[in-house]
C-alpha cells in the first residue's frame, strides 16, 4: 500500500522529464489514440484534478487520477488538469475508435530539433477476450493534412529533427484502413535574443566558465612564476652584494698600503 500511495507523488515530481507528462495530463499507455475496450489511466499532480469536456467519463473529476478499464467511443474528448488555484494545464485530445488501426504519436508538443517517430498500431483479441495492441511491422502509408508524405516499410516514420513545418494532422493507413487523425505540435525553442539579459544559453555558460578557468590558471602561473623568479634572483643578489663588499675591503687595504 505504501508504494501505491508513493507512485502519484513520484509521477508528480518527475513532471517535465517524461513525454507523457509535460506540463499537463499524464497518460498511460503513452498515446492519444486507443482501441475500443482498451484500458488506460489518466493522472495529474497530487494537488490537481482531472477535467474533461466529455460527459460520459465514469470517474470523478475531483480526483487527480482516473482509470478507464473498458474504453468506449464515448470516452473520446479533451482532458486536462486543473490546479486548486484554478490554473489550467495543456489539454490533450483523446480518441477511442472502433477501427483496427491507430497512430502512436507524441502526446504533448515537442521542442524544435527533437527526433520524433510515428508508429502504426493494430489490435486483436486474446483468448481471454482482452484487447492486445501491437506495432505493425509492414508497409504503411503516412499522411499529413490529408496528403501522403511517405511510406514506412516497417510501420513507422521518423523525423530526425522536427521544426514548425512538421506540424499538422497525421494519419497512417494499413491494408486500406486509415487511423484517426492525431495533431503533432512543435514548440519553438527560445532564441538567445528572447532570453533575459542576465541569462545566457548553455554554450555561452560553458565558454564563460572556460574563460574564467583560463584566467585563473594564468594568474596562478603568474604568481608561481614570480615566486620562482624572486627565489632565483635572491641568491644572485646576495652573491653580488658579497662581491661588492669584497671589492670595497680590497680598496681599503690598498689605500692603507699607499
Amino acid at each position: 500500500m505504501f508504494w501505491l500511495t508513493l507512485i502519484p507523488v513520484l509521477l508528480h515530481l518527475t513532471r517535465g522529464n517524461s513525454p507523457c507528462l509535460g506540463r499537463s495530463l499524464g497518460i498511460s499507455p503513452c498515446r492519444t489514440q486507443f482501441f475500443k475496450r482498451e484500458s488506460l489511466r489518466l493522472y495529474c499532480g497530487a494537488d490537481e484534478r482531472i477535467m474533461t469536456n466529455s460527459k460520459s467519463v465514469t470517474c470523478s473529476q475531483k480526483r487527480h487520477e482516473c482509470n478507464i478499464t473498458l474504453a468506449g467511443v464515448h470516452h473520446s474528448g479533451s482532458y486536462w488538469c486543473d490546479s486548486n488555484s484554478g490554473e489550467r494545464g495543456e489539454a490533450v485530445n483523446i480518441t477511442v475508435t472502433e477501427g483496427s488501426v491507430i497512430l502512436e504519436s507524441p502526446v504533448h508538443p515537442v521542442p524544435e530539433g527533437t527526433s520524433v517517430t510515428l508508429h502504426c498500431l493494430t489490435s486483436h483479441k486474446s483468448s481471454k477476450k482482452l484487447v492486445v495492441v501491437t506495432r505493425i511491422n509492414q508497409s504503411c502509408n503516412f499522411s499529413r493534412d490529408g496528403r501522403l508524405i511517405g511510406v514506412g516499410l516497417t510501420g513507422e516514420m521518423s523525423f530526425a529533427a522536427v521544426n514548425r513545418s512538421h506540424e499538422g494532422l497525421y494519419t497512417c493507413t494499413f491494408s486500406g484502413v486509415e487511423s484517426p487523425g492525431s495533431w503533432l505540435a512543435v514548440r519553438a525553442t527560445s532564441s538567445p535574443e528572447s532570453l533575459p539579459p542576465t541569462s545566457l544559453p548553455p554554450s555561452h555558460h560553458h565558454r564563460l566558465l572556460y574563460a574564467v578557468r583560463t584566467l585563473l590558471l594564468l594568474v596562478l602561473l603568474g604568481v608561481f612564476g614570480g615566486c620562482c623568479w624572486r627565489t632565483h634572483k635572491e641568491p644572485e643578489a646576495a652573491a653580488s652584494e658579497d662581491v661588492t663588499d669584497g671589492e670595497v675591503m680590497l680598496n681599503r687595504t690598498d689605500t692603507h698600503k699607499v
